[in-house]
């Protein structure tokens, strides 16, 4: 198994970490600050950052998701890739939402994505 080490930020009570967003506009990476949540089955981003990366949602019906606000109705999107640390991951499934403009971050890395990990956190060093 491939193993990275990734900087994480404590802002609160919330686990932060940048991952890297493909832009289908522009050819590369755009990083973004999102919250680390063991407790969200998806991983969830910014739809307005969704949009600006260059992606539509998928076609179909939305799904629904219990958010810390009550429940949402949220787009489905196909993210070509996600980096995380120096791992990229292909072809992943996000959901497009609008966070509160108190919301620290852009987005919610959900169980879909680390589930595909062993993850092992070391909050006095930050990784």
């Amino acid at each position: 198994m491939n193993k990275t080490v990734i900087k994480m930020d404590l802002t609160g009570d919330l686990l932060m970490l940048e991952i890297g967003l493909w832009s289908r506009r522009t050819g590369n990476f755009k990083y973004a600050l999102i919250t680390v949540d063991t407790g969200a089955s998806v991983t969830t981003i910014s739809k307005e950052i969704l949009h600006q990366l260059g992606y539509e949602p998928m076609p179909g019906d939305k799904k629904r998701v219990v958010t810390a606000s009550g429940v949402e109705y949220v787009d489905r999107f196909n993210l070509e890739k996600i980096k995380l640390g120096s791992i990229e991951l292909p072809n992943t499934e996000v959901y497009g939402h609008t966070f509160p403009e108190e919301s620290f971050s852009l987005g919610v890395l959900g169980l879909n994505v680390l589930k595909q990990f062993d993850i092992e956190l070391l909050f006095s060093k930050k990784i």
